[in-house]
């Protein structure tokens, strides 16, 4: 979906900067808990993403790199399969892909847990107010 916007010009951005804003919002939306609903659907993604080969994981520095062409059809892949569940009215078909793919690798884990050890906060928080200007 995001391609067909590139090739119509509306938008301006390398689509490779977004694929890996993409990823990058999975890893940060599964941080606050693989339980609720946001955070299984990005596990869900992520799993999908990894079987495809969209992204690598660089085992000794635990980096991730994304391999554009193969992010681009597990993209394409999972966009025909979200589709085609919602078609279909494929509860079965989607619970049983949530209850295979929206759970976090021991690997994943490993390396949420590292970035919380690291002090790297899930989200950023603003101080505004008038209180702040004085």
């Amino acid at each position: 979906m995001i391609t067909k916007l590139q090739q119509r010009g509306g938008l301006k951005a390398p689509l490779e900067d977004n694929y890996v804003t993409f990823l990058a919002s999975i890893f940060r939306s599964i941080r606050f808990g693989a339980s609720n609903a946001h955070g299984r659907a990005n596990a869900a993604q992520f799993s999908f993403f990894e079987e495809l080969g969209a992204f690598s994981r660089d085992s000794t520095t635990g980096r991730y790199r994304v391999d554009f062409p193969r992010m681009k059809a597990a993209v394409d892949a999972l966009a025909e399969q979200i589709l085609r569940f919602q078609g279909n009215g494929d509860y079965v078909g989607v619970t049983r892909f949530m209850e295979e793919r929206g759970k976090l690798s021991p690997t994943l884990q490993q390396d949420l847990a590292r970035l919380g050890s690291k002090r790297i906060p899930v989200d950023v928080v603003f101080e505004q107010g008038e209180q702040i200007l004085k």
